[in-house]
């Protein structure tokens, strides 16, 4: 914060606490001003025995015209917004009604004091520090207020009884001296007191209210970064999508060794875009709430088995061991949030490990089962370990290898953990290593599942099926034509709603499936032409939602519709899977 911010921020602090004194002296001055006349009273009618009565009236009157003249002024102020400039006058005008007041009621030294009444020499003197005393809950909040009547009374009572010339005189006045300073004393502290804990109230009050618009502004910037992928992801999406189709296409085509090759080395450069698009649609997912945990018990062993044949090529490929520790326990989760925790963990062991090995382990505590992903990589600085769980933060990677990953399998573990409610954990010192750990709750074994049923006996392969593809992206029909032909389907394709159902208008059947973009051109929804696909036919069509759209509302509107989805870009084999499943033609049959 900068020097001038720092003075404003104090100068408003200062204001506050200003409103805060004129609010309380606001509240006392009628208590005050009507009790103190009362008191007054009381004294003339005590007197007025016992001295001229002249002095007296004109004492009794001042206190009621300045009691008045205080009363207007509170009910002046008081209809008024208490604004900072309107508490600074407020205040000012407080302490000098208090210090005309205290200087009324030490006036009364002058004709209070009979000769030879010491009795009522003792009343007055206490009338007045009990003025003083009143004036100390009164107008403690704001120390000129208080000082103003304290002064201009006990001051002037106290050299009355100096006057008299008597040793009793004397030594009530070195008490009431005595009385002053402490009565001083106290009310410097209580109000320096009062006014630290204002200010660090207001403070406080200042440093909330800065946090909650940072935290606001950091929210708003979330959600516009969450909106700039979801749109970016989109229309990169768009081209990749028609890129593996065209890709999936060619591979099924006779080519030389060296447009093999070439094929290859662009598979491999789409399979990582697809990886890196893919990392974010589930950052997406994630965010925008769209994927809930389904808990279930599972054994354990099966999965630590997959990620270990899994990995254990690349870790023999960079001479690093790999063990994973056999492990016969249940456990209660997701089994596939665990299995995506256990192989974005390992992905990241391999591959900032480059010596030594990498150990996968399981350990029993307390009615749950803590799994352990340990490496002799390089090591996290404490400094960072907290950051590495970060969106796009890689502590080992300043160079932004894409080898090494785009910095989300992290961000994408902690945020499966938390929708499973289980406790992650990292462990880490450079040059010595890391450890990432899960708690899972353990469960009964369970009787082994039945296979699933297939889906009829009489399952048709892809040959005569008719799919109608709709996509507001030219190239992505052609690709995706293309490859269906080659699947021996017959293709209606088809931009729009209108153009749809303009091709099928003279079908003599159905499609068999539906392959739809969610967003098309003019606002048209996927998700409505595929109903109205399924309304023109009279039959629950099975239909394919693909989309590159990776917004929070979007995905929540897909889930809820129930239609199953991929999400661009989508490969060859992706595709191949999602229609056998949608036409009930088995893997081995639709290869």
């Amino acid at each position: 914060m900068t020097e001038w911010a720092l003075s404003a921020a104090r100068t408003d602090v200062e204001r506050a606490i200003a409103l805060e004194q004129a609010r309380h002296i606001l509240g006392q001055v009628p208590t005050a001003v009507i009790g103190g006349f009362f008191v007054a009273c009381c004294a003339f009618a005590a007197f007025s025995t016992v001295v001229p009565r002249a002095p007296l009236a004109v004492w009794l009157g001042a206190g009621l015209v300045l009691a008045l003249a205080r009363l207007a002024s509170w009910r002046h102020f008081r209809a008024r917004e208490l604004t900072p400039p309107a508490a600074r006058r407020w205040l000012r005008v407080a302490a000098a009604g208090a210090g005309l007041s205290g200087a009324i009621w030490g006036s009364g030294s002058l004709f209070m004091f009979p000769p030879g009444e010491v009795s009522y020499h003792l009343v007055y003197v206490f009338a007045v520090m009990m003025m003083g005393v009143s004036a100390m809950f009164s107008f403690s909040v704001h120390l000129p207020t208080f000082l103003a009547f304290f002064l201009a009374s006990a001051i002037p009572a106290t050299l009355g009884l100096v006057a008299q010339g008597t040793a009793l005189h004397y030594w009530l006045a070195a008490a009431i001296a005595i009385f002053i300073a402490v009565a001083l004393r106290f009310m410097r502290e209580f109000n320096r007191t009062f006014l630290n804990a204002q200010r660090l109230r207001f403070e406080n009050q200042a440093l909330v209210a800065e946090l909650t618009l940072q935290k606001e502004a950091a929210v708003a910037a979330n959600l516009a970064k969450s909106r700039f992928l979801a749109a970016a992801s989109h229309d990169l999406r768009q081209p990749m999508h028609a890129l593996g189709l065209y890709l999936g296409g060619l591979a099924a085509l006779e080519l030389s060794g060296a447009a093999r090759a070439s094929l290859d080395n662009a598979s491999q450069c789409a399979r990582t875009m697809d990886g890196m698009f893919r990392a974010l649609l589930d950052i997406s997912r994630l965010d925008a709430g769209a994927i809930q945990a389904e808990p279930r018990a599972f054994a354990l062993a099966p999965l630590l088995e997959r990620i270990r044949l899994e990995f254990e090529p690349q870790v023999r490929a960079k001479g690093l061991g790999l063990r994973v520790a056999r492990c016969s326990a249940w456990v209660r989760a997701d089994p596939a949030f665990v299995e995506r925790i256990l192989r974005n963990l390992t992905s990241n062991a391999v591959r900032y490990t480059e010596r030594g090995r990498v150990l996968i382990g399981c350990r029993r505590r307390a009615g749950a089962l803590r799994i352990e992903v340990r490496d002799t990589g390089p090591g996290i600085a404490p400094a960072e370990q907290r950051l590495v769980f970060e969106e796009f933060y890689q502590s080992a990677n300043p160079e932004r290898d894409r080898a090494k990953g785009i910095g989300l399998g992290l961000a994408i573990v902690e945020r499966l953990a938390q929708l499973m409610h289980a406790p992650l954990a990292l462990d880490s010192r450079p040059g010595r290593g890391t450890a990432f750990s899960i708690e899972l709750p353990l469960a009964a074994p369970q009787a082994a599942a039945a296979p699933p049923a297939r889906r009829g006996a009489a399952a048709r392969r892809f040959a005569g099926s008719l799919v109608a593809v709709i996509d507001d992206e030219p190239a992505i029909l052609q690709a995706t034509r293309g490859l269906l032909e080659q699947w021996d389907c017959t293709v209606v394709t088809a931009g729009s709603g209108a153009e749809v159902m303009h091709a099928l208008a003279t079908s003599a059947r159905a499609p068999d499936a539906i392959v739809c973009d969610y967003r098309l051109r003019a606002g048209e929804s996927g998700l409505a032409l595929i109903e109205a696909l399924r309304t023109e036919f009279n039959e629950d069509i099975p239909a394919l939602l693909v989309t590159g759209d990776t917004g929070p509302g979007p995905l929540r509107e897909i889930q809820a519709s129930g239609v199953r989805v991929l999400h661009k870009p989508v490969g060859e084999k992706a595709l191949r899977e999602a229609l056998g499943a949608l036409l009930g033609v088995e893997e081995s049959a639709a290869a």
